[in-house]
Protein backbone atom coordinates (compact mmCIF):
# COMPACT_ATOMS: atom_id res chain seq x y z
CA UNK A 1 0.00 0.00 0.00
CA UNK A 2 2.50 2.47 0.81
CA UNK A 3 4.30 1.77 -2.01
CA UNK A 4 1.21 2.35 -4.27
CA UNK A 5 0.71 5.79 -1.96
CA UNK A 6 4.55 6.88 -3.13
CA UNK A 7 4.31 6.32 -6.64
CA UNK A 8 0.98 8.21 -7.00
CA UNK A 9 2.60 10.96 -4.80
CA UNK A 10 5.09 10.82 -7.18
CA UNK A 11 3.29 11.24 -10.16
CA UNK A 12 1.48 14.19 -8.93
CA UNK A 13 4.33 15.68 -8.23
CA UNK A 14 6.20 15.70 -11.03
CA UNK A 15 2.50 16.02 -13.07
CA UNK A 16 2.60 19.47 -11.32
CA UNK A 17 5.90 20.34 -12.19
CA UNK A 18 5.40 19.63 -15.74
CA UNK A 19 2.07 21.80 -15.51
CA UNK A 20 4.06 24.74 -13.48
CA UNK A 21 6.42 24.63 -16.18
CA UNK A 22 4.00 25.40 -18.72
CA UNK A 23 2.22 28.14 -17.09
CA UNK A 24 5.36 29.97 -16.77
CA UNK A 25 5.98 29.69 -19.98
CA UNK A 26 1.97 31.15 -21.10
CA UNK A 27 2.39 35.08 -22.07
CA UNK A 28 -0.44 36.74 -21.58
CA UNK A 29 -1.67 38.38 -25.06
CA UNK A 30 -0.51 42.03 -25.92
CA UNK A 31 -4.11 44.12 -26.21
CA UNK A 32 -3.92 46.14 -29.11
CA UNK A 33 -6.33 47.50 -31.63
CA UNK A 34 -4.52 45.76 -34.50
CA UNK A 35 -5.64 42.32 -33.17
CA UNK A 36 -9.31 43.75 -32.88
CA UNK A 37 -9.78 45.72 -36.00
CA UNK A 38 -11.58 43.56 -38.33
CA UNK A 39 -12.86 41.08 -35.72
CA UNK A 40 -16.78 42.45 -36.41
CA UNK A 41 -18.69 40.75 -39.70
CA UNK A 42 -19.55 44.11 -42.13
CA UNK A 43 -23.04 43.04 -42.13
CA UNK A 44 -26.22 45.26 -41.44
CA UNK A 45 -26.08 44.53 -37.56
CA UNK A 46 -22.68 45.82 -37.06
CA UNK A 47 -23.10 48.86 -39.39
CA UNK A 48 -26.10 49.67 -37.14
CA UNK A 49 -24.38 49.59 -34.41
CA UNK A 50 -21.51 51.61 -35.96
CA UNK A 51 -24.35 54.32 -36.87
CA UNK A 52 -25.54 54.60 -33.77
CA UNK A 53 -22.52 54.65 -31.93
CA UNK A 54 -21.48 58.24 -34.32
CA UNK A 55 -24.68 59.59 -33.21
CA UNK A 56 -23.91 58.79 -29.55
CA UNK A 57 -20.70 60.71 -29.61
CA UNK A 58 -22.34 63.52 -32.07
CA UNK A 59 -24.92 63.92 -29.45
CA UNK A 60 -22.36 63.73 -26.56
CA UNK A 61 -20.14 66.71 -27.83
CA UNK A 62 -22.79 68.29 -29.13
CA UNK A 63 -24.49 68.50 -25.44
CA UNK A 64 -20.81 69.43 -24.21
CA UNK A 65 -20.71 72.65 -26.72
CA UNK A 66 -23.59 73.70 -25.43
CA UNK A 67 -23.02 73.27 -21.29
CA UNK A 68 -19.96 74.78 -22.45
CA UNK A 69 -21.71 78.27 -23.89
Amino acid sequence: MSQTLEKRVEELERKLAESSEEILQLRPLKKDWRRTVGCMPDDEITREAARLGREYRKQQTYEKEVAGS
